[in-house]
C-alpha cells in the first residue's frame, strides 16, 4: 500500500472497509519475540506508549526484531501495521504466513509516515503500530519538529496499540522507553534462523521510566 496515490482520507475508508468495528481491549503489552526486548520492557511491548528501538549500525539486528515482531504476532493472531518511510522492509525475508496480519504502508518523508501512524493507532484494530523511518538520513530526522511526534504520542495515550519506532540514531523526544541495539551482526550469522539470531541481540535500556522520572523531577 503505497501512500502517494493513497492520501490519508482514503487510508481511513479503506481501513473502515477492510477492518470493521473490532475494537482491541489495552493490555498489558505484546511479546516481540525477542527475549532481551520482552525482558527490558516487562513483558512486550506497553499498549499506548510508544517505544523506541535504536538500530545503530545497518546490521545490528532491526529486520530480525520485525520479523520475530511479525511471527510472534501472526501466533497471538493480533494485527500489525508498518508505515515504512524509505521501502526499506524485506518481505521475501520473512515467512509468508506471518505476513497475513500485516497492513504495510509505504510513505516518503517524515511528515507521512507521523500522519499515516496517527490513523493507524486511532483505529483501534492494532495490536502493533511500527514506523520505520531508518531509510531517512540523520539530517532530515533531526530538523523535523518535535511536535508530530509530541502528537503522535497523545493519539496512542489510553489505546489499545503498542507504537515501535525504529530509528537510525535517539531521535523521539521524552519516549517512554528507548532501546538501543549496539552490535552488528556477523556476516557469518546471516544464513541462522531469526528465532537464532533474535537471541544473539545485545540490547541496551538508554531511556526507561524510572529515568523518565528522574529527569522529569531534576
Amino acid at each position: 500500500m503505497s501512500l502517494a496515490p493513497i492520501k490519508l482520507a482514503a487510508l481511513r475508508s479503506l481501513l473502515s472497509a477492510r477492518f470493521p468495528e473490532k475494537a482491541r481491549k489495552p493490555g498489558s503489552g505484546v511479546g516481540t519475540g525477542v527475549a532481551a526486548i520482552d525482558e527490558a520492557l516487562g513483558g512486550g511491548l506497553p499498549a499506548g506508549r510508544l517505544t523506541e528501538l535504536v538500530s545503530a549500525a545497518p546490521s545490528s539486528g532491526g529486520q530480525t526484531v520485525f520479523t520475530r515482531l511479525l511471527i510472534s504476532t501472526r501466533a497471538a493472531r493480533q494485527r500489525v501495521a508498518l508505515v515504512d518511510a524509505a521501502d526499506g522492509f524485506a518481505p521475501e525475508a520473512v515467512p509468508v504466513d506471518a505476513l497475513r496480519h500485516l497492513v504495510w504502508v509505504r510513505s516518503r518523508t517524515l511528515a507521512a509516515t507521523l500522519a499515516a501512524a496517527d490513523v493507524l493507532v486511532r483505529d483501534g484494530n492494532y495490536a502493533v503500530v511500527v514506523l520505520d523511518v531508518r531509510g531517512i538520513s540523520e539530517r532530515a530526522l533531526r530538523r523535523a519538529p518535535a511536535a508530530g511526534w509530541y502528537r503522535l504520542q497523545r493519539a496512542a495515550e489510553g489505546g489499545a496499540a503498542a507504537v515501535l519506532v525504529q530509528t537510525p540514531c535517539e531521535l523521539v523526544p521524552a519516549v517512554p522507553w528507548r532501546l538501543v541495539l549496539r552490535a552488528s551482526q556477523a556476516l557469518a550469522d546471516a544464513g541462522l534462523p531469526a528465532e537464532v539470531l533474535a537471541g544473539r541481540l545485545e540490547v541496551e535500556i538508554v531511556r526507561g521510566h524510572a529515568g523518565a522520572t528522574e529527569e522529569e523531577a531534576g
